[in-house]
């Protein structure tokens, strides 16, 4: 079957592209990769590691695939611009991952450092094809991660009480930037506080982020203490079209951990994403302590992922 392939391209519109692939696809990418349309919104909004001091970001770190009638058959993407990588394809053009695979390996191979770490790729329990090709290219699996998907049309599991003094605040009613950064530093990066640069310069980027085109202030979600400080927080990333979220970013500060808060704020998230008229959320678990929280909260089905990297 005839394909193309070239670099990705900002000015050619490419980004709508990515967007159109993701709602086209429906459920295929959540059986065949463990991206989702928001996760292509924040490779090119979220402003993560100060990756927008590249102006030419997205072009430099996807490369897509054609068929013979122009249309986008897949695509592969490194969110970090880095050696971590991920390929996507349409569910009847799977057999262009090896390919791509290869591309992947020779072109992207300048970016693993002299110490490590080496390519690394995410891929799901159902794609075991998949999983045979990266075997026989010297992948192995260094991790496992769960999806859990939340059937919103069924009753949802109760609201968890929050101790007094503590309330659940959005960023629309109460938009404070500030606390949110200190909140997502200490918990994501582990600092126990910020300068005043660093304060400025997250603020900027999330400046920018907050102007997604799926991004919801209302469900953007913090658990608020007496004094102001955000405590916890968690943020749903919504596909209208497939009626589906991403509940993402949850995190709790170190100083207010064990005591239900990131239970209470995912929850509320999936209460409000309900009274839109959203039928299901996923929610990923990468450490051990995500997997069991969110395990715990009535999923009616999860699928395990692997992170696959090479020696």
């Amino acid at each position: 079957m005839r394909t193309i392939h070239r670099d990705y391209s900002e000015a050619n519109g490419d980004f709508n592209r990515l967007v159109h692939f993701l709602i086209k696809a429906g459920g295929v990418p959540r059986s065949q990769s463990t991206w989702c349309l928001g996760r292509i919104v924040d490779w090119k909004w979220a402003l993560y590691e100060n990756k927008r001091a590249y102006p030419a970001f997205c072009d430099q770190n996807a490369h897509l695939w054609f068929d013979g009638f122009g249309e986008l058959a897949g695509f592969a993407i490194s969110e970090g611009g880095d050696a971590a990588f991920h390929v996507l394809t349409l569910d009847g053009y799977r057999f262009l991952y090896e390919e791509m695979l290869q591309w992947v390996l020779v072109n992207w191979k300048d970016r693993i450092p002299e110490k490590g770490p080496c390519f690394s790729t995410e891929i799901t329990e159902h794609q075991g094809w998949e999983i045979s090709i990266l075997d026989r290219y010297g992948f192995h699996c260094t991790d496992t991660l769960y999806t859990r998907r939340f059937d919103l049309t069924r009753e949802l599991e109760a609201r968890t009480p929050l101790e007094p003094g503590f309330t659940i605040v959005d960023m629309k009613t109460h938009p404070d930037q500030r606390a949110q950064a200190f909140l997502r530093a200490n918990a994501f990066q582990k600092k126990s506080t910020l300068s005043e640069e660093e304060l400025n310069n997250r603020l900027k980027y999330y400046n920018h982020s907050i102007h997604d085109p799926i991004y919801h202030p209302e469900i953007d979600l913090c658990v608020m203490a007496e004094d102001g400080r955000f405590v916890a927080g968690a943020e749903a990333l919504i596909n209208a079209h497939c009626l589906e979220a991403d509940i993402e970013r949850v995190c709790t500060h170190s100083d207010f951990r064990r005591r239900g808060f990131a239970r209470a704020v995912s929850l509320e998230c999936m209460y409000r994403l309900k009274e839109i008229g959203i039928r299901n959320a996923y929610i990923t678990g990468y450490s051990p302590a995500a997997i069991a929280l969110y395990g715990s909260m009535g999923h009616a089905d999860e699928f395990r992922s692997f992170i696959y990297e090479t020696a």
